[in-house]
């Protein structure tokens, strides 16, 4: 049996453009890009959560990361 060929970027540059994908251990995963609504959303609660909980780490602050890893 052959081995499956590993994904690469040009995958993901060639996707249509209401796609988005993410290649893990060598495999393209794909998704529907977010709707508008959503997308500005996601936006609006990553850049409030940004400044309060990724600067420096003080008494009344969790030294946290936020990172979207979806």
């Amino acid at each position: 049996m052959k081995a499956a060929r590993r994904a690469t970027y040009d995958d993901i540059v060639n996707l249509p453009e209401h796609v988005v994908g993410e290649i893990i251990d060598g495999e393209l995963y794909t998704s529907p890009r977010p709707a508008s609504p959503h997308a500005l959303a996601s936006s609006g609660i990553g850049s409030d959560l940004f400044g309060r909980f990724n600067g420096p780490p003080r008494e009344s602050r969790a030294a946290w990361r936020l990172v979207d890893s979806r």
